[in-house]
């Protein structure tokens, strides 16, 4: 999957291609949460906005080819209820419409995405290429009189989409549901095509703390409208864009799925369970959610244990709580994890575990995506790349580290993408068998370690007899 931007904050024009492990590295203001907010609302977007791409199917200019595959899958079915096409042919309706939907998207949501006034990315532009799943994976739409179970099928098989019309009580079905039904039906492969994504924006640190207050605030503003709503000229929404904060959607997204973890943690991941490679390992601690309050329980024991509310605990606690819910409730393989500085506020050794616990979530399914600052992340990645090869002492060097690293820590060089966002733009970084070269973090770090041995130098430890 590759994602290319124009013009969207501080980034004039940048490409990534998505692996399974995607960094995304760079100074600070370079736009890095710029590219990440971006693509999360674009995937967000596109398991919603269906509307977008039914314009393109029946009101924009379409491509004569597009034209022609729909008229033979409509005159098949309504022949033998049934249709199908080549799967080539079902890529070029789908990246045609992609297109499409990513020039709405551009156009008119990017701005919903960062909660900006109309016209602040007036030139910006978003595309995303897809990776197609061609695999037998069903899809249903839904068509007829209301109470009557007549729908489309779609899945592939040898290389085609096959297109079934299910209707065992032969309702009579108007042609243009037919279309229509056909225009969801290629809408719903496109969105089987794209992954889920989850994200922890850099924000929220301060979520668990203010989202009670925030529910307040909106339970305010309801009032409040009840109150101005029988007032002449009255426009609601320029009331709630003037009185309330502006969010970010991933910030909003945030703040919604720590509303709702009292129900999120009666759920169960599709990941395996290890504690070693945990949320749990990193803090030394859980977490357990009520309708009224998150509390954070450490594991110690003792008079060292304690249960506090989250809101009393450490800054560290708070930044990875939402991401234990998921791990542990939520988290389905194949999505995409988007953490924003997942290093932040953790120490050193926290950062490094961090890095472990990010390597056994691409070993267990998901993609992940970050942007970071960390040398020490970085450099666990680099080991953790270099002890997917073969090399000779490798068995003496796990012996002797044992207790630190699993097989299911180990990154394939292929596996993982790497980028330094800088100057407006993106620079891919080599990955190989020793691991990722990047020189973002190489340069500073010399740089103040050729600084400390001079002044190591200059100063002269004094001799006490001088005293």
């Amino acid at each position: 999957m590759k994602a290319t931007f124009k013009n969207i904050g501080p980034i004039k024009q940048a490409e990534f291609e998505l692996g399974d492990l995607t960094i995304i590295a760079g100074q600070n203001n370079t736009g890095k949460t710029y590219l990440v907010y971006t693509l999360y609302g674009f995937l967000a977007m596109l398991k919603q906005r269906e509307y977008y791409f039914l314009e393109f199917m029946d009101h924009q200019k379409p491509s004569k080819e597009k034209k022609e595959l729909i008229k033979i899958n409509f005159s098949q079915i309504k022949e033998n209820g049934n249709s199908k096409i080549d799967f080539n042919e079902y890529k070029t309706i789908r990246d045609e419409g992609m297109k499409a939907v990513s020039k709405n998207f551009s156009s008119g949501l990017l701005n919903q995405v960062f909660s900006t006034p109309n016209g602040e990315f007036g030139k910006a532009s978003f595309s995303l290429d897809l990776k197609c799943i061609n695999e037998k994976t069903e899809n249903q739409v839904l068509l007829g009189p209301r109470g009557k179970k007549v729908s489309i099928k779609t899945f592939f098989e040898d290389h085609h989409l096959i297109f079934e019309l299910d209707n065992p009580e032969n309702i009579q079905v108007p042609d243009d549901i037919i279309m229509r039904g056909i225009s969801l039906s290629y809408w719903g492969r496109i969105q089987k095509d794209c992954p889920e994504s989850f994200i922890l924006s850099a924000e929220r640190f301060g979520i668990s703390l203010f989202y009670k207050e925030l529910d307040f605030t909106k339970n305010r503003l309801v009032e409040e409208l009840q109150k101005l709503s029988d007032k002449k000229h009255f426009d609601p929404f320029i009331f709630i864009e003037k009185e309330s904060a502006r969010y970010a959607k991933p910030i909003k997204d945030n703040i919604d799925f720590t509303r709702d973890l009292a129900a999120i943690q009666r759920k169960k991941s599709d990941l395996p369970l290890n504690k070693s490679r945990s949320v749990e390992q990193i803090m030394d601690g859980y977490y357990k959610a009520s309708n009224e309050e998150i509390r954070f329980i450490s594991k110690r024991r003792g008079e060292k244990r304690f249960d506090i509310p989250l809101y009393l605990a450490s800054s560290s606690a708070r930044g990875v709580s939402d991401l234990y819910f998921y791990l542990k409730h939520v988290a389905k393989k194949g999505q995409i994890l988007i953490i924003d500085e997942p290093e932040s506020h953790l120490s050193p050794t926290n950062q490094i575990l961090m890095a472990r616990l990010l390597a056994f979530c691409v070993n267990s399914g998901l993609k992940v995506l970050i942007t970071t600052h960390s040398d020490y992340l970085i450099k666990e990645i680099n080991n953790l790349i270099m002890l997917s090869s073969d090399f000779e002492g490798k068995n003496k060097f796990l012996n002797k580290h044992k207790k630190d690293y699993l097989e299911s820590d180990y990154l394939k060089p292929d596996s993982v993408k790497a980028y330094i966002c800088e100057d407006g733009g993106l620079e891919q970084c080599k990955v190989n068998e020793t691991g990722i070269d990047m020189p973002v973090f190489d340069d500073a770090i010399d740089n103040i370690n050729k600084i400390s041995n001079e002044l190591g130098c200059l100063i002269t430890p004094r001799d006490p007899q001088d005293d």
